[in-house]
């Protein structure tokens, strides 16, 4: 049985941390701008509808 090279286990741990934090991260970041996204779609909607029903009580 060979000996453990902590060196090349732990480089290897940390590297794998810095990965999953990494895509951790932009999935978090994606996420948010999405919900951005959506609601200022949700907003432009709403504000459609209304204006629509004003003009539709206008008349």
């Amino acid at each position: 049985m060979e000996p453990v090279n902590w060196g090349e286990a732990f480089r290897i741990v940390g590297g794998g941390l810095v990965v999953v934090f990494f895509i951790m991260s932009l999935l978090a970041i994606v996420t948010h701008y999405m919900g951005k996204i959506f609601q200022s779609v949700e907003a432009k909607k709403k504000a459609l509808a209304k204006a629509a029903q004003a003009t539709k009580e206008a008349k």
